[in-house]
Protein backbone atom coordinates (compact mmCIF):
# COMPACT_ATOMS: atom_id res chain seq x y z
CA UNK A 1 0.00 0.00 0.00
CA UNK A 2 1.27 3.60 -0.94
CA UNK A 3 2.17 5.65 1.73
CA UNK A 4 1.74 9.51 2.00
CA UNK A 5 4.86 11.74 1.51
CA UNK A 6 5.02 13.56 4.82
CA UNK A 7 3.57 11.45 8.26
CA UNK A 8 0.42 12.66 9.48
CA UNK A 9 1.72 15.16 12.13
CA UNK A 10 3.13 17.15 9.32
CA UNK A 11 -0.34 17.80 7.89
CA UNK A 12 -1.62 18.40 11.14
CA UNK A 13 0.89 20.97 11.85
CA UNK A 14 0.12 22.64 8.07
CA UNK A 15 -3.34 22.85 9.23
CA UNK A 16 -3.01 24.46 11.96
CA UNK A 17 -1.04 27.34 10.60
CA UNK A 18 -3.16 28.00 7.94
CA UNK A 19 -6.41 27.89 10.44
CA UNK A 20 -4.33 30.66 12.72
CA UNK A 21 -4.10 32.75 9.45
CA UNK A 22 -7.56 31.93 8.64
CA UNK A 23 -8.26 33.86 12.11
CA UNK A 24 -6.19 36.24 11.58
CA UNK A 25 -8.07 37.28 8.35
CA UNK A 26 -11.45 36.84 9.72
CA UNK A 27 -11.93 33.79 7.37
CA UNK A 28 -15.02 31.14 7.72
CA UNK A 29 -13.40 28.64 5.06
CA UNK A 30 -10.49 28.61 2.74
CA UNK A 31 -11.21 27.87 -1.13
CA UNK A 32 -7.73 26.11 -2.16
CA UNK A 33 -7.66 25.54 -5.91
CA UNK A 34 -3.78 25.97 -6.56
CA UNK A 35 -2.60 22.84 -6.89
CA UNK A 36 0.84 22.70 -5.28
CA UNK A 37 -1.84 24.85 -2.33
CA UNK A 38 -3.95 21.57 -2.66
CA UNK A 39 -1.07 19.19 -2.71
CA UNK A 40 0.12 21.24 0.61
CA UNK A 41 -2.47 20.77 2.62
CA UNK A 42 -3.70 17.27 1.81
CA UNK A 43 -1.10 15.82 -0.01
CA UNK A 44 -2.91 14.46 -3.26
CA UNK A 45 -0.53 14.14 -5.81
CA UNK A 46 -2.56 14.00 -8.59
CA UNK A 47 -3.71 18.10 -7.92
CA UNK A 48 -1.64 19.09 -11.00
CA UNK A 49 -3.28 17.21 -13.57
CA UNK A 50 -6.62 17.54 -11.27
CA UNK A 51 -6.49 21.16 -11.46
CA UNK A 52 -5.32 20.89 -15.47
CA UNK A 53 -7.99 18.43 -16.67
CA UNK A 54 -11.21 19.48 -14.17
CA UNK A 55 -14.03 22.50 -14.46
CA UNK A 56 -12.56 23.25 -10.61
CA UNK A 57 -11.14 21.05 -8.10
CA UNK A 58 -9.86 22.46 -4.55
CA UNK A 59 -9.55 21.67 -1.08
CA UNK A 60 -11.93 23.30 1.16
CA UNK A 61 -10.16 24.03 4.64
CA UNK A 62 -13.29 25.51 6.94
CA UNK A 63 -12.35 27.34 10.11
CA UNK A 64 -14.11 24.54 12.29
CA UNK A 65 -14.57 20.80 10.72
CA UNK A 66 -12.85 18.72 8.53
CA UNK A 67 -11.11 19.76 5.45
CA UNK A 68 -12.52 18.17 2.29
CA UNK A 69 -10.71 17.40 -0.81
CA UNK A 70 -12.98 17.63 -4.13
CA UNK A 71 -11.94 15.92 -7.14
CA UNK A 72 -12.93 13.87 -9.89
CA UNK A 73 -14.31 10.26 -9.62
CA UNK A 74 -11.29 9.37 -12.18
CA UNK A 75 -9.39 9.99 -9.37
CA UNK A 76 -10.63 7.60 -6.42
CA UNK A 77 -7.64 5.58 -6.53
CA UNK A 78 -5.01 8.17 -5.92
CA UNK A 79 -7.51 10.14 -3.51
CA UNK A 80 -7.04 7.14 -1.09
CA UNK A 81 -3.23 8.08 -0.37
CA UNK A 82 -4.35 11.55 0.77
CA UNK A 83 -4.72 12.98 4.51
CA UNK A 84 -8.08 14.62 4.70
CA UNK A 85 -11.11 12.45 5.58
CA UNK A 86 -14.08 11.48 2.77
CA UNK A 87 -13.01 13.53 -0.19
CA UNK A 88 -16.06 13.78 -2.44
CA UNK A 89 -15.77 12.40 -5.88
CA UNK A 90 -18.37 13.97 -8.36
CA UNK A 91 -18.75 12.19 -11.70
CA UNK A 92 -17.86 14.27 -15.02
CA UNK A 93 -21.83 14.76 -15.78
CA UNK A 94 -22.01 16.43 -12.42
CA UNK A 95 -22.02 20.26 -11.50
CA UNK A 96 -18.59 20.64 -9.16
CA UNK A 97 -19.83 24.21 -8.45
CA UNK A 98 -22.89 22.18 -6.18
CA UNK A 99 -20.36 19.91 -4.97
CA UNK A 100 -18.52 22.97 -4.06
CA UNK A 101 -21.68 24.54 -2.18
CA UNK A 102 -22.63 21.33 -0.63
CA UNK A 103 -19.39 20.42 1.15
CA UNK A 104 -19.56 24.14 2.75
CA UNK A 105 -23.49 23.50 3.55
CA UNK A 106 -21.64 20.51 5.76
CA UNK A 107 -19.63 23.35 7.91
CA UNK A 108 -22.43 26.22 7.57
CA UNK A 109 -20.26 28.42 5.62
CA UNK A 110 -22.34 29.30 2.35
CA UNK A 111 -22.76 33.27 3.60
CA UNK A 112 -19.66 33.54 5.70
CA UNK A 113 -16.76 34.93 5.01
CA UNK A 114 -14.57 32.69 2.09
CA UNK A 115 -11.10 32.67 1.22
CA UNK A 116 -10.76 32.19 -2.52
CA UNK A 117 -7.07 32.22 -4.37
CA UNK A 118 -7.92 35.18 -6.93
CA UNK A 119 -4.56 34.96 -8.47
CA UNK A 120 -5.36 31.19 -9.62
CA UNK A 121 -8.89 30.98 -10.56
CA UNK A 122 -9.65 32.05 -14.36
CA UNK A 123 -12.54 34.64 -14.60
CA UNK A 124 -15.12 31.92 -15.40
CA UNK A 125 -14.50 29.65 -12.21
CA UNK A 126 -14.48 33.36 -9.66
CA UNK A 127 -18.53 34.19 -11.43
CA UNK A 128 -19.80 30.78 -10.76
CA UNK A 129 -18.06 30.54 -7.29
CA UNK A 130 -20.41 34.14 -6.75
CA UNK A 131 -23.34 33.36 -8.92
CA UNK A 132 -23.55 29.96 -6.86
CA UNK A 133 -22.58 31.28 -3.09
CA UNK A 134 -24.81 34.50 -3.57
CA UNK A 135 -24.91 35.45 0.13
CA UNK A 136 -21.10 34.66 0.86
CA UNK A 137 -18.48 37.70 1.18
CA UNK A 138 -15.55 36.43 -0.70
CA UNK A 139 -11.86 37.72 0.25
CA UNK A 140 -8.31 36.93 -2.01
CA UNK A 141 -6.19 34.71 0.14
CA UNK A 142 -3.99 34.49 -2.66
CA UNK A 143 -0.64 33.67 -0.79
CA UNK A 144 -1.81 32.78 2.60
CA UNK A 145 -0.96 28.65 2.07
CA UNK A 146 2.77 29.93 0.61
CA UNK A 147 3.38 32.24 3.71
CA UNK A 148 3.15 28.80 5.78
CA UNK A 149 5.07 27.01 3.11
CA UNK A 150 8.00 30.04 3.90
CA UNK A 151 9.38 28.09 6.30
CA UNK A 152 9.72 24.49 5.34
CA UNK A 153 9.87 21.38 7.43
CA UNK A 154 13.03 18.84 7.89
CA UNK A 155 10.94 16.58 5.99
CA UNK A 156 10.57 19.15 2.82
CA UNK A 157 14.27 19.89 3.17
CA UNK A 158 14.43 16.18 2.63
CA UNK A 159 12.84 16.60 -0.83
CA UNK A 160 14.87 19.47 -1.92
CA UNK A 161 17.88 17.84 -0.83
CA UNK A 162 16.72 14.87 -3.12
CA UNK A 163 15.72 16.97 -5.52
CA UNK A 164 18.82 18.61 -6.21
CA UNK A 165 20.42 15.49 -6.09
CA UNK A 166 19.15 13.91 -8.93
CA UNK A 167 19.33 17.45 -10.66
CA UNK A 168 22.74 17.65 -10.67
CA UNK A 169 23.12 13.78 -11.78
CA UNK A 170 20.94 15.14 -14.82
CA UNK A 171 23.04 18.20 -15.32
CA UNK A 172 26.20 16.87 -15.07
CA UNK A 173 24.48 14.44 -17.91
CA UNK A 174 23.44 17.41 -20.22
CA UNK A 175 27.01 18.81 -20.34
CA UNK A 176 28.73 15.96 -21.13
CA UNK A 177 26.03 15.35 -23.90
CA UNK A 178 26.75 18.64 -25.43
CA UNK A 179 28.79 18.44 -28.53
CA UNK A 180 29.30 19.08 -31.75
CA UNK A 181 26.48 17.21 -34.54
CA UNK A 182 24.07 15.97 -31.66
CA UNK A 183 20.18 17.36 -31.10
CA UNK A 184 18.81 18.81 -28.52
CA UNK A 185 16.21 15.84 -28.52
CA UNK A 186 19.39 13.37 -28.01
CA UNK A 187 20.99 15.54 -24.82
CA UNK A 188 17.29 16.37 -23.78
CA UNK A 189 16.22 12.49 -23.95
CA UNK A 190 20.00 11.32 -22.34
CA UNK A 191 19.45 14.06 -19.53
CA UNK A 192 15.57 12.55 -18.59
CA UNK A 193 17.19 8.73 -18.63
CA UNK A 194 19.79 9.52 -16.41
CA UNK A 195 17.32 11.16 -14.15
CA UNK A 196 15.06 8.62 -13.83
CA UNK A 197 17.75 5.96 -13.22
CA UNK A 198 18.50 8.17 -10.35
CA UNK A 199 15.56 7.66 -8.55
CA UNK A 200 13.36 10.72 -9.74
CA UNK A 201 9.62 10.05 -8.56
CA UNK A 202 7.54 12.26 -10.47
CA UNK A 203 7.41 12.29 -13.93
CA UNK A 204 5.05 15.59 -14.05
CA UNK A 205 7.03 18.37 -12.68
CA UNK A 206 10.55 17.69 -13.94
CA UNK A 207 11.80 20.27 -16.99
CA UNK A 208 14.71 19.66 -18.77
CA UNK A 209 15.63 22.31 -21.43
CA UNK A 210 18.11 23.01 -24.53
CA UNK A 211 18.59 26.06 -26.36
CA UNK A 212 21.45 26.78 -28.92
CA UNK A 213 22.80 29.09 -31.51
CA UNK A 214 25.84 31.51 -31.76
CA UNK A 215 23.79 34.01 -29.99
CA UNK A 216 23.08 31.50 -27.03
CA UNK A 217 19.48 29.75 -28.50
CA UNK A 218 16.05 31.86 -27.93
CA UNK A 219 14.95 31.82 -24.88
CA UNK A 220 11.83 29.30 -23.47
CA UNK A 221 11.80 28.01 -27.31
CA UNK A 222 10.48 24.34 -27.49
CA UNK A 223 12.03 22.83 -30.58
CA UNK A 224 14.43 20.33 -30.24
CA UNK A 225 15.20 19.30 -34.11
CA UNK A 226 17.96 22.49 -34.89
CA UNK A 227 21.63 20.12 -34.45
CA UNK A 228 24.37 22.21 -32.25
CA UNK A 229 26.83 23.55 -34.23
CA UNK A 230 30.51 24.56 -33.61
CA UNK A 231 30.38 27.77 -31.76
CA UNK A 232 27.30 27.87 -30.77
CA UNK A 233 26.58 28.25 -26.68
CA UNK A 234 24.57 25.87 -25.72
CA UNK A 235 21.83 26.92 -22.74
CA UNK A 236 21.02 24.04 -20.36
CA UNK A 237 18.56 24.09 -17.88
CA UNK A 238 17.12 21.11 -15.26
CA UNK A 239 14.72 20.88 -13.04
CA UNK A 240 15.00 17.79 -11.08
CA UNK A 241 11.85 16.53 -8.52
CA UNK A 242 11.09 14.52 -6.09
CA UNK A 243 7.61 14.19 -4.59
CA UNK A 244 6.54 17.91 -6.38
CA UNK A 245 9.61 19.22 -4.63
CA UNK A 246 11.64 20.93 -7.22
CA UNK A 247 15.76 21.75 -7.61
CA UNK A 248 16.98 23.89 -10.66
CA UNK A 249 20.27 24.23 -12.23
CA UNK A 250 20.93 26.34 -15.52
CA UNK A 251 24.20 27.06 -17.73
CA UNK A 252 26.14 28.02 -20.77
CA UNK A 253 28.43 26.25 -22.68
CA UNK A 254 30.80 27.07 -25.32
CA UNK A 255 30.89 24.47 -28.81
CA UNK A 256 34.38 24.38 -29.89
CA UNK A 257 37.57 26.37 -29.74
CA UNK A 258 37.84 28.85 -27.08
CA UNK A 259 35.05 31.53 -26.71
CA UNK A 260 35.60 35.43 -28.08
CA UNK A 261 37.33 37.65 -26.01
CA UNK A 262 33.93 39.47 -24.85
CA UNK A 263 31.81 36.53 -24.93
CA UNK A 264 34.62 35.37 -21.88
CA UNK A 265 34.23 38.56 -20.47
CA UNK A 266 30.61 38.63 -20.51
CA UNK A 267 30.25 35.58 -18.20
CA UNK A 268 32.57 35.92 -16.24
CA UNK A 269 30.86 38.99 -15.03
CA UNK A 270 27.67 36.82 -14.63
CA UNK A 271 29.50 34.00 -12.71
CA UNK A 272 30.62 36.93 -10.24
CA UNK A 273 27.08 38.25 -10.56
CA UNK A 274 26.13 34.71 -9.24
CA UNK A 275 28.35 34.40 -6.50
CA UNK A 276 28.27 38.06 -5.03
CA UNK A 277 24.66 36.83 -4.65
CA UNK A 278 25.08 33.55 -3.05
CA UNK A 279 27.55 34.83 -0.76
CA UNK A 280 24.36 37.40 0.49
CA UNK A 281 22.61 34.81 1.41
CA UNK A 282 21.60 33.55 4.78
CA UNK A 283 18.91 33.92 7.42
CA UNK A 284 17.33 37.61 7.70
CA UNK A 285 18.44 39.00 4.31
CA UNK A 286 16.26 39.93 2.32
CA UNK A 287 15.41 39.40 -1.77
CA UNK A 288 16.26 42.59 -2.46
CA UNK A 289 19.68 42.23 -0.69
CA UNK A 290 20.64 39.24 -2.77
CA UNK A 291 19.39 41.49 -6.15
CA UNK A 292 21.68 44.45 -5.01
CA UNK A 293 25.05 41.95 -4.84
CA UNK A 294 24.47 40.27 -8.09
CA UNK A 295 23.44 44.69 -9.68
CA UNK A 296 26.66 45.60 -8.06
CA UNK A 297 29.05 43.78 -10.36
CA UNK A 298 26.63 44.94 -13.25
CA UNK A 299 26.19 48.07 -12.16
CA UNK A 300 30.38 48.32 -12.30
CA UNK A 301 30.78 46.93 -15.99
CA UNK A 302 27.54 48.15 -17.42
CA UNK A 303 26.74 51.70 -15.63
CA UNK A 304 23.02 50.77 -15.19
CA UNK A 305 21.27 48.17 -12.75
CA UNK A 306 20.82 44.66 -13.68
CA UNK A 307 17.30 44.62 -15.59
CA UNK A 308 15.79 41.57 -14.42
CA UNK A 309 15.71 39.08 -11.12
CA UNK A 310 17.92 37.38 -9.92
CA UNK A 311 16.43 34.33 -9.31
CA UNK A 312 13.79 33.21 -7.01
CA UNK A 313 12.17 30.88 -4.57
CA UNK A 314 12.03 26.75 -5.47
CA UNK A 315 10.67 23.59 -3.69
CA UNK A 316 6.82 23.22 -3.81
CA UNK A 317 6.09 26.94 -5.34
CA UNK A 318 8.47 28.24 -7.52
CA UNK A 319 9.36 31.66 -7.36
CA UNK A 320 6.80 32.79 -5.34
CA UNK A 321 9.78 34.91 -3.65
CA UNK A 322 11.47 37.03 -6.35
CA UNK A 323 14.71 37.81 -6.03
CA UNK A 324 13.95 41.73 -7.37
CA UNK A 325 15.36 45.22 -6.76
CA UNK A 326 14.20 46.31 -3.66
CA UNK A 327 12.15 42.97 -2.41
CA UNK A 328 11.18 42.66 1.29
CA UNK A 329 10.88 39.06 1.51
CA UNK A 330 12.94 38.15 4.07
CA UNK A 331 14.82 34.31 4.04
CA UNK A 332 14.79 31.79 6.45
CA UNK A 333 16.16 28.89 7.27
CA UNK A 334 15.58 25.86 4.66
CA UNK A 335 14.12 27.99 2.01
CA UNK A 336 15.41 27.19 -1.60
CA UNK A 337 16.71 29.35 -4.11
CA UNK A 338 17.43 29.34 -7.51
CA UNK A 339 20.58 32.21 -8.05
CA UNK A 340 19.85 32.72 -11.63
CA UNK A 341 22.14 35.72 -13.25
CA UNK A 342 21.82 35.84 -17.02
CA UNK A 343 22.58 38.63 -19.93
CA UNK A 344 21.56 38.41 -23.41
CA UNK A 345 23.93 40.73 -24.98
CA UNK A 346 26.27 40.17 -26.66
CA UNK A 347 24.64 36.29 -26.35
CA UNK A 348 22.34 34.81 -23.83
CA UNK A 349 24.60 33.55 -20.99
CA UNK A 350 23.52 32.56 -17.56
CA UNK A 351 24.56 30.91 -14.89
CA UNK A 352 22.15 28.95 -11.89
CA UNK A 353 21.99 26.72 -9.06
CA UNK A 354 20.01 26.28 -6.32
CA UNK A 355 21.07 26.57 -2.78
CA UNK A 356 19.22 26.19 0.51
CA UNK A 357 19.39 28.76 3.54
CA UNK A 358 21.02 28.30 7.02
CA UNK A 359 21.29 30.41 9.92
CA UNK A 360 24.87 31.57 8.53
CA UNK A 361 24.95 31.09 5.12
CA UNK A 362 23.75 28.62 2.69
CA UNK A 363 23.99 24.94 1.46
CA UNK A 364 24.81 24.63 -2.10
CA UNK A 365 22.44 22.01 -3.73
CA UNK A 366 23.14 21.68 -7.50
CA UNK A 367 26.41 22.89 -8.52
CA UNK A 368 26.90 25.93 -10.87
CA UNK A 369 29.34 26.43 -14.14
CA UNK A 370 31.62 29.39 -12.92
CA UNK A 371 33.90 28.62 -16.14
CA UNK A 372 32.82 29.01 -19.78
Amino acid sequence: MAQLVFPENEFGRRLSEIRRRMHDRGLDALVLTRGENIFYASGFKASHFASWLSELHAVVIPAEGEPRLMTRSLEKEISKIQWTDSPKLYMDHEDPYDVLVGILQESGNTTGNIGIEERFLKVSQLKKIQQYLPKAEFSDASGLVEGVAARPSKAESDCMREAARITNIGFQTGIQEVKEGVYPYEVIGAVHDAMYRAGQSDFDMSLVCVWSGPQGGRMHDTSTTERIRKGDIVTVEIWGVDNHYKAGAQGSIHVGATAPDEIARTFEMVADMFSKAKDTVKSGATSGDLFDAASSVYHAAKGTDYYRRVGGSMGLHVFTLDLVKGGQDVLNPGVSLLIQTLVDDPVLLTCAGTVMVTEDGCDELTKPILRL
